[in-house]
C-alpha cells in the first residue's frame, strides 16, 4: 500500500501583477494551464506620469497574483497566460517568475520509502540570466512612497506597494499591556538587470532609511518578464 510522503520539489513562483478584481482571470488562466490554483494579495500602484501624481490620481488599486508550481509546470502556465486569447485585452498587467528552492510537496510513496521531509536540488533557471531584478523594500507605514521617489531618480517607472506588519515580541513597546505591532508597507519595484545597482543606491540614499530600524531592502533575480494583455506593460 502506498504511503503519503512530505518532500521538497523544485519550483517557480509566478508573480502576476494586474488591476484591482482581476486577479480572479489570472488564476482561471493559470488553472485551466495546469495550475493548481493562486493567490491573490491586495495592493496599490504607484504612478509614473508626474501630472497624475499632482492631482493625486496616480495611485491604483491592484491585485497580485502569487501561483506557485513545480519547474517543469511553469513553462506551460506562462503560455497560457501570455497566449490566453480569453484574457486579451481584459487583463492588461505584467508578470515574472521567481526561482523557489523547494516547493513543500505531498507525494505517494512505496511502502518502506521515507517519510521525513527531504531536499532536492533546484531546478534549472528558465533564463540563463536574468533580464530584470525585483527589488523588495519593507518599510514602516508611510515611508513607501519616499522610497518609490528616490528610486524614481534613479530610473525607476513604478512599483506596487502591499500593506502588512511587522510581528511582536517581549522586547516591542507596549501600550496598556498590548504590543504595539508597527504596521508595514512592502514596496516591488520590478527593474532591468543594469538599472538595479543605481536604484539600489538611490533606495540607500533615501532620508527617511538613516534611521535604524525604518526599513530594509533586498534584491531577486526574476527569471522571464512578460506583459499581460494587450495593453500590458510594467506599472
Amino acid at each position: 500500500m502506498s504511503l503519503l510522503a512530505t518532500i521538497y520539489a523544485p519550483g517557480k513562483l509566478l508573480v502576476s501583477i494586474v488591476g484591482r478584481n482581476q486577479g480572479d482571470w489570472v488564476v482561471e488562466a493559470a488553472k485551466k494551464a495546469g495550475a493548481r490554483g493562486g493567490t491573490v494579495l491586495l495592493g496599490r500602484g504607484t504612478a509614473e506620469s508626474r501630472i497624475l501624481r499632482l492631482l493625486c490620481l496616480g495611485d491604483t488599486e491592484k491585485d497580485l497574483v502569487l501561483t506557485l508550481a513545480p519547474a517543469g509546470e511553469m513553462p506551460a502556465i506562462i503560455n497560457g497566460l501570455r497566449d490566453g486569447s480569453h484574457m486579451a485585452g481584459k487583463v492588461p498587467g505584467v508578470a515574472f517568475v521567481i526561482d523557489v528552492s523547494g516547493i513543500l510537496r505531498h507525494i505517494l510513496s512505496a511502502p518502506g520509502a521515507a517519510s521525513q521531509p527531504s531536499h532536492t536540488a533546484t531546478g534549472e533557471s528558465m533564463n540563463a540570466q536574468a533580464s530584470h531584478q525585483l527589488i523588495c523594500v519593507i518599510v514602516n507605514a508611510g515611508y513607501a512612497d519616499d522610497v518609490m521617489n528616490a528610486a524614481r531618480t534613479a530610473g525607476a517607472t513604478g512599483g506596487t506597494v502591499i500593506n502588512a506588519r511587522g510581528t511582536g515580541r517581549e522586547e516591542d513597546v507596549k501600550f496598556f499591556g498590548i504590543t504595539l505591532v508597527p504596521e508595514k508597507e512592502l514596496l516591488l519595484i520590478l527593474a532591468e538587470q543594469a538599472a538595479a545597482p543605481d536604484i539600489l543606491e538611490a533606495i540607500r540614499r533615501t532620508p527617511c532609511l538613516n534611521e535604524p530600524g525604518i526599513g530594509i531592502a533586498f534584491c531577486m533575480a526574476v527569471e522571464s518578464f512578460f506583459p499581460l494583455g494587450r495593453a500590458g506593460a510594467p506599472d
